[in-house]
């Protein structure tokens, strides 16, 4: 990639100008010394391919959001070059100036073509955990030197802000299952860490990036859990690596209405058992919240994901509708297996009976979809795909009267798929808008007054930074989301400031632990 590339870096002083654009609560990231806005940009499912997803961030930039949050893996790097395109574009239309934006990328995990690329490499990385084929995770300095390399390009950036490592916990998981004994494992876990950290201290006085940290789900679980991150060990791997001047700024977590697990955990430290947040602020440490909206927990008697923003009202079906048009479905994937799918080979010598069973994998796996957004990427980016591919190959392979007995079949299948997608998209919408107006309601009682007319999206935002975190990142992208979270600056000083006071976020977990879809 020989394109220019944008020069400076986030600075104090610009980030405290980008950051008060946004009008409402601004925050320090810790010992970095930038501000923040309190709602980021989280970067997971952008592409540089899609208008929308440039149009959204774009928004949320000219909107005063100043933290941009991405990864190497988020798109396969279609997320880092989407946000290194729509940075480059309003800098250079002078919208916005490059040290007033805080740009985050994560580093560890090889998937998809980063894993095709280190494969074909004539010396593999060191220290490569492989948790299955088509993932594989590493924290070697090499490999993060060459990450690093790559992010800069997508990104188009001489220097990156901040640099995560990402759930570098992956280790501690594959030795669990390789039979490691747990001190060992924890061990070597934290001579990793330390030897990542000490490489991430060169490329500090490099110049290719500010600050680093790490992202880890492994900081909001139990001590005993197998994937467990002691955040003050990460501390104590930053001194050894870089002294009491170390450029350990920044930590990352999941935190949500159902999982506080950062705010009511306690972990040992040398002062006594302290939760994550508290370990975070006593070192100085900013602090980013991802998940903020999409939450595990116990709902309706089962472990779920659920979606804290409202749903359209117009996504409003029984159970019954749903269940009729999956029982079609399944009618027709019956006619296939006793019919022209039996009589069928395939190219490894088997009969074609399993080709379509969609409506029998749905109406056992829909319990486990989650939400709505998770139906339609299961949708769009797993069922539809599959089954154009499906019907393609064999309209191309078959001949005279089996295509034509396939091209009715197809037909009949094709419509009732169709009219079972909208019945279980309108299922979900209406199961989970029931949902998120039951949350809506028992959280109520525990926000300030002035918060209690705000859409659920809003409150559950707010609730969180009641918490000491720096930020939190919403996945914006849809410009729909991103006005959303810029509606908090309508009235900041009644949502935002001390005087409005803050949520009781102990009383919110036990008001919707083990809640009940009526």
């Amino acid at each position: 990639m020989n394109e220019p590339r944008l020069s400076g870096a986030a600075t104090s002083e610009g980030t405290r100008r980008g950051a008060e654009s946004f009008g409402a609560g601004v925050r320090t990231l810790g010992r970095t010394g930038y501000t923040v806005s309190p709602v980021g940009f989280g970067g997971y499912r952008i592409r540089d391919r899609s208008p929308v997803h440039r149009r959204a961030l774009a928004d949320a930039l000219r909107g005063g959001v100043n933290v941009v949050d991405t990864s190497t893996n988020y798109g396969d790097g279609h997320s880092e070059s989407l946000v290194g395109l729509t940075l480059a574009h309003l800098v250079q239309k002078g919208e916005l100036r490059r040290e007033q934006v805080v740009v985050v990328s994560k580093a560890g995990y090889l998937q998809g073509k980063n894993l095709e690329r280190a494969k074909a490499r004539p010396e593999p990385f060191a220290e490569v955990v492989e948790l299955r084929p088509e993932l594989w995770h590493c924290i070697h300095p090499e490999f993060l030197r060459a990450q690093l390399t790559e992010s800069l390009e997508r990104l188009g950036l001489e220097r990156l802000d901040v640099l995560l490592l990402h759930n570098p916990e992956y280790y501690l998981e594959h030795a669990q299952a390789q039979g490691t004994e747990p001190d060992v494992a924890r061990a070597e876990y934290r001579r990793r860490l330390t030897a990542a950290f000490a490489h991430l201290e060169q490329e500090v006085a490099d110049g290719r990036i500010g600050w680093y940290g790490v992202s880890s789900n492994g900081f909001v679980v139990d001590a005993g859990a197998t994937t467990f991150t002691s955040m003050h060990h990460v501390v104590e791997a930053a001194r050894a690596a870089g002294g009491d001047a170390h450029h350990l700024g920044v930590v990352q977590l999941p935190m949500n209405l159902l999982e506080l697990g950062a705010l009511t955990q306690r972990h040992p430290t040398p002062d006594g058992d302290r939760s994550p947040l508290a370990v975070a602020e006593a070192h100085d440490l900013g602090v980013l919240v991802n998940r903020p909206l999409n939450a595990w927990g116990q709902v309706d008697g089962r472990e779920r994901l659920v979606r804290l923003a409202p749903q359209p009202q117009e996504l409003d079906a029984p159970q019954a509708a749903m269940d009729q048009s999956l029982a079609l479905v399944r009618k027709l994937e019956a006619q296939w297996a006793t019919g022209l799918g039996k009589q069928i080979q395939t190219e490894g010598g088997d009969d074609a009976v399993d080709l379509f069973r969609w409506g029998q994998e749905l109406s056992r796996g829909l319990p486990q979809v989650g939400t709505l957004e998770q139906w339609q990427q299961l949708r769009h980016e797993v069922i539809a795909p599959h089954l154009g591919r499906t019907s393609a190959g064999l309209l191309q392979a078959l001949e005279g009267e089996a295509r034509q007995q396939f091209g009715v079949w197809w037909e009949a299948y094709g419509t009732a798929m169709h009219e079972a997608f909208g019945a279980v998209e309108q299922h979900l919408g209406r199961e989970h808008r029931v949902l998120a107006d039951q949350i809506a309601e028992r959280l109520d009682p525990h926000v300030p007054a002035p918060w209690r007319s705000l859409p659920l999206s809003r409150k559950a935002v707010l609730a969180l930074l009641s918490a000491p975190i720096s930020c939190t990142l919403v996945g914006m992208r849809q410009p729909a989301y991103v006005y959303d979270m810029l509606a908090l600056r309508e009235h900041p000083v009644r949502l935002l400031s001390a005087a409005a006071g803050a949520a009781d976020l102990s009383a919110i977990a036990d008001a919707v632990a083990s809640m009940t879809v009526r």
